[in-house]
C-alpha cells in the first residue's frame, strides 16, 4: 500500500503532527485542519511522558537538534504524610506538551517560536505542508474515484472543502471525524473525577522541595485521592535546573451531575465549561477549599508545591474508544485519542499516537507484509487494553474498590485475548 499522495489530517495537536511530519517526509501533500482559532495551540503548561515510539519519530524526522525531554531517574511513592515509602525503577521521558508541539510544528510547517527561533529548512523530497487554524470540519464524502472531500467552515462562517486520498482523524476524545463516520464507540464517558493541575518554577520553591521533586516522578497516595508530580521544561525549551517547572496533577472524586461538579467547571465569569477551565479563568476558591481539607494528610513537599501554585486549572476526566479504526474503504482512519482516549494515569496518550503513526508507516512501506487490517487489529486491541488499564489505576488511586475489582477481571480477559491474537 503506497504512501498516499494527498492527505488531510483533522486535528492539529501532537497526534496530527506526528502523522503530518511522517507523511511530509515521505513526499505527501499534507493539510492539517485545526478548529482552534489560534495560530499556536495553548498548552496550559501541561506535562507529558513519552516512550520509544515518540523517540523513534524524533530520531528519524526531527531536524531542529533540540533536546526534547528530560529522563527521570525513577519513581518515588509517598503514602499519606510519609514522603519516601518506596522507590521503583520506572523511568519515563518527561517533557511539556508545549515544547514537543513547537518542535513538531517547526519541522512540519516551519513555525518559529522562542523554543525554535530558526526552524530547519525542508529536506529534499519533502512534500508541501500546511497548517490551517480556525477551520471546523463539517462533512466527509467519498466519491467514485476513491477520493474523500472534507467540508469545513472557517471563523467567518464561510464554507470550503479540500480533497484527499486519505483523511486521518486525529481530533481527540470529542472527535468530529469519529462522529461523521459513525464509528461504533462506547461513547465519551465522565470518569467520576477531575484533575486539578498546575506548575511551579523550581526557583520559586525552597531548595529542598525542588530537590525532592526534580529528578524523579513522585506519587502521593492519600485517602481516596492521589497526586502525581514530575519536572518538565517550559514551552521555551530550557532544561537548566532552576528554570524547569514542577508539574503536578491531583485527582479528586466528584460525582456526575452534582452541584460540586458544576461549580468546579464554572469559571470566574459564570460560564460552565464542558471539560477544561483555563487557568486564567479558574475559580481558585474551590481549589483552595480542597487543598485546606487535604493539607494535613500530605507530606511537606507536596503541601508546599500545591500551596505555591499561582494558577491551577481543572479538567474533567473523560474517556472514549471505538472498536474500529478504518472507514470508507480505507480512506479514513482514526488515530490517537480519536480511536482510544485513556484516563491519563499511565501517561501513554502521546506514545499511543506515535505507535499509530509508525504502524501506518509499516503499512505504507509494505514492511513485513503489514496490512491496514492488521494495523487496525493491533491498534484497537492496544486501545482496549490501555483503556481498561487506565481505568483500573484510576479506581485504585481514588479508592473506588468495587469498580477496581470489576475492571481487573475485564483487563485480565482482554490481556489474554491479546496474547491469543498475537498483539
Amino acid at each position: 500500500m503506497p504512501v498516499p499522495k494527498r492527505v488531510v489530517i483533522v486535528g492539529g495537536s501532537l497526534a496530527g503532527l506526528f502523522h503530518g511530519l511522517y507523511l511530509k517526509r515521505h513526499g505527501s501533500r499534507v493539510v492539517v485542519i485545526e478548529q482552534d482559532p489560534g495560530s499556536v495551540r495553548s498548552s496550559h503548561q501541561a506535562g507529558i511522558a513519552f516512550g520509544p515510539a515518540v523517540e523513534e519519530i524524533l530520531r528519524q524526522y526531527d531536524d531542529t537538534g533540540m533536546q526534547s525531554c528530560t529522563p527521570a531517574v525513577g519513581t518515588r511513592i509517598a503514602y499519606r504524610r510519609r514522603q519516601n515509602v518506596k522507590e521503583i525503577n520506572v523511568v519515563r521521558h518527561l517533557t511539556s506538551w508545549g515544547l514537543l508541539y513547537r518542535i513538531l510544528r517547526a519541522n512540519f510547517d516551519g513555525l518559529a517560536s522562542e523554543a525554535v527561533p530558526n526552524p530547519p529548512p525542508p529536506r529534499d523530497g519533502d512534500g508541501p505542508a500546511e497548517y490551517r487554524s480556525g477551520q471546523r470540519v463539517t462533512s466527509l464524502r467519498l466519491d467514485q474515484t476513491g477520493a474523500v472531500t472534507v467540508g469545513f467552515i472557517d471563523p467567518a462562517g464561510v464554507e470550503g472543502s479540500v480533497t484527499a486520498d486519505l483523511v486521518i482523524g486525529a481530533d481527540g476524545v470529542h472527535s468530529t471525524v469519529r462522529d461523521l463516520v459513525h464509528a461504533p464507540a462506547t461513547g465519551v464517558e465522565y470518569s467520576g473525577y477531575v484533575a486539578w493541575r498546575g506548575t511551579v518554577c523550581e526557583s520559586a520553591l525552597p531548595p529542598e522541595v525542588a530537590a525532592y521533586f526534580a529528578p524523579r516522578t513522585s506519587l502521593n497516595f492519600l485517602r481516596d485521592t492521589y497526586i502525581v508530580t514530575y519536572a518538565i521544561p517550559p514551552s521555551t525549551g530550557t532544561f537548566t535546573p532552576g528554570t524547569r517547572l514542577i508539574n503536578w496533577v491531583w485527582y479528586l472524586n466528584i460525582p456526575p451531575s452534582s452541584p460540586s461538579l458544576i461549580a468546579t467547571l464554572t469559571d470566574t465569569t459564570g460560564h460552565v465549561h464542558a471539560n477544561t477551565v483555563p487557568s486564567h479563568l479558574t475559580n481558585t476558591t474551590i481549589f483552595h477549599h480542597h487543598l485546606a481539607e487535604h493539607l494535613p494528610s500530605m507530606p511537606p513537599p507536596f503541601a508546599t508545591l500545591l500551596s505555591s501554585t499561582p494558577h491551577p486549572f481543572v479538567t474533567k476526566i473523560n474517556d472514549a474508544r471505538t472498536d474500529a479504526a478504518v472507514f470508507l474503504d480505507g480512506r479514513v482512519v482514526l488515530v490517537g485519542d480519536s480511536l482510544a482516549a485513556f484516563r491519563p494515569h499511565f501517561a501513554v496518550a502521546t506514545e499511543q499516537a506515535a505507535r499509530h503513526c509508525l504502524g501506518l508507516g509499516r503499512v505504507w512501506d509494505g514492511e513485513g507484509g503489514a496490512t491496514l487490517e492488521g494495523w487496525e487489529r493491533e491498534a484497537v486491541g492496544y486501545g482496549e487494553r490501555m483503556w481498561l488499564a487506565s481505568r483500573l489505576l484510576g479506581a485504585f488511586g481514588l479508592g473506588r474498590w468495587g469498580e477496581f475489582w470489576g475492571l481487573l477481571g475485564r483487563w485480565v480477559v482482554g490481556f489474554v485475548r491479546g496474547l491469543v491474537r498475537g498483539y
